[in-house]
């Protein structure tokens, strides 16, 4: 078995960024960790990411066995992107651009295997499953669906959007083409949680594995509790303030507690519902325990679980929320809904779930969650001990071992007898590709 073979991996990652959460914080995790094994090449988007990429390494040097390709996105690409409704559009035709770049490197490069990360969605599989190599999809979510019974309270706007997601989501994942071809001509086909896992095998099956989309840095040294029984619960919720993100609901809850439960509420985020939020906490008389801070830098968003006791997941919508796994990092329980990714990720140990039944019983839920989070400071430092070993589970060196284990078992099925272990890089580190050696793609013929 060799141990000092270093396979050569591409990774596409159309977001992909440093210091980062979400989207682009997946594609750039994934990448540095994984080179600690392979060489790795990362496709990505030029006009997001190129240059911050760039003043990355100019500022903190190369990372060994990682290098960069960047494509750029086309003049049309860019005005279709501004379009309602035509940015999977723009999306997929930057995904035939990096296909025509990636076959060219491949050419010149031998690459062992392919891996389609980011955008984590199903909805657009990309080409790399075209290359004559083993190719690994995923882990993507974007199966899942807004809970109809929570339609209602979300306004006709997104009532319409929800239901024709909905039917789009369902057409997609029964015939779209090019979801089969990924899914079949994959050796490893990745989900992100089980939810994605029953919805997707259900139409498609092959063998999946599930595999987080999330991940989370590092834990917090120790379990500190910050809060004294006497003082306010502190209440942190975070993300974009539109409809599946359902602010209302913790809203509505506050406005509901009883009036020995004291509380301070902030809200990290901005978004097309910020006004209507901050008029209902107006209406509901509570807008004096809300502090609206609007998005913070990274670093500056995560120190704000320090204050925090508990952090509020209300999402309707969502595959799982890299902002679940840093909240559980930082000691802090969370309560969510029962559903989806949070699901998988938050148990008894570290949070409380609410079940997913219609928007009047949920807003009790979360009330009654909250009131006795506050009336027994007990049992939230209980959940704060158990958060930190919760957090454990997803720091991206075990998320790691994991997707390079993928790899191994891949590549084994094709022959090759790798056992991964940490070396040096096999070839030198060059200087990311330039766009303008990649914009000569856009002439060439389409895959």
């Amino acid at each position: 078995m060799n141990t000092d073979f270093r396979p050569r991996v591409l990774q596409l990652s159309y977001s992909c960024g440093p210091d980062r959460g979400s989207e682009p914080g997946i594609g750039w995790n994934r990448a540095v960790g994984a080179a600690r094994f392979c060489d790795v090449w990362v496709m990505t988007c030029e006009q997001d990411w190129g240059p911050t990429i760039r003043d990355y390494l100019a500022t903190h040097g190369a990372i060994p066995g990682l290098q960069f390709a960047f494509v750029s996105h086309s003049l049309l690409e860019l005005l279709l992107q501004r379009i309602p409704g035509l940015y999977y559009v723009a999306y997929n035709l930057w995904h035939r651009r990096a296909f025509r770049a990636a076959r060219e490197l491949h050419e010149r490069l031998q690459f062992h295997l392919a891996h389609q990360l980011t955008f984590c969605g199903f909805r657009e599989p990309g080409y790399l499953w075209r290359l004559p190599i083993p190719f690994v999809w995923g882990p993507f979510g974007g199966t899942q669906n807004y809970p109809w019974r929570f339609l209602g309270g979300a306004g006709w706007s997104a009532m319409l959007k929800e239901a024709i997601r909905t039917l789009i989501n369902g057409l997609q994942l029964r015939f779209s083409r090019r979801v089969r071809n990924a899914c079949h001509r994959a050796g490893a086909v990745l989900v992100a949680n089980s939810t994605v896992q029953k919805q997707f095998t259900r139409l498609h099956p092959c063998p999946t594995t599930v595999l987080t989309d999330i991940g989370l840095a590092s834990v917090a040294d120790g379990e500190t509790d910050r809060r004294q029984p006497a003082n306010e619960l502190r209440i942190l919720w975070s993300g974009v303030i539109e409809h599946r993100k359902a602010l209302e609901i913790l809203l509505e809850a506050l406005a509901t507690l009883p009036a020995d439960v004291s509380c301070e509420l902030r809200v990290l985020g901005s978004g097309p519902r910020e006004r209507r939020m901050r008029q209902l906490a107006r209406r509901r008389g509570i807008d004096h325990r809300v502090t609206w801070l609007g998005w913070l830098p990274h670093a500056e968003a995560i120190a704000q679980f320090a204050w925090a006791d508990v952090f509020l997941f209300t999402s309707l919508r969502d595959t799982t929320g890299t902002v679940l796994v840093e909240a559980l990092g930082a000691g802090v329980p969370v309560v969510t809904f029962d559903h989806q990714g949070a699901a998988d990720v938050v148990d008894a140990t570290c949070g409380v779930k609410v079940a997913v039944t219609n928007r009047p019983d949920a807003v009790r839920r979360f009330c009654q969650v909250l009131t006795d989070l506050a009336r027994h400071p007990s049992q939230l430092a209980a959940l704060k001990r158990g958060c930190l070993q919760r957090a454990a589970r997803y720091v991206w060196a075990s998320t790691t071992a994991k997707l390079i284990e993928v790899y191994r078992q891949v590549l084994a099925a094709r022959g090759c007898d790798w056992m991964p272990r940490e070396t040096s890089p096999s070839t030198p580190f060059q200087a990311p590709v330039p766009p303008a050696l990649l914009t000569t793609h856009q002439s060439m013929e389409g895959p």
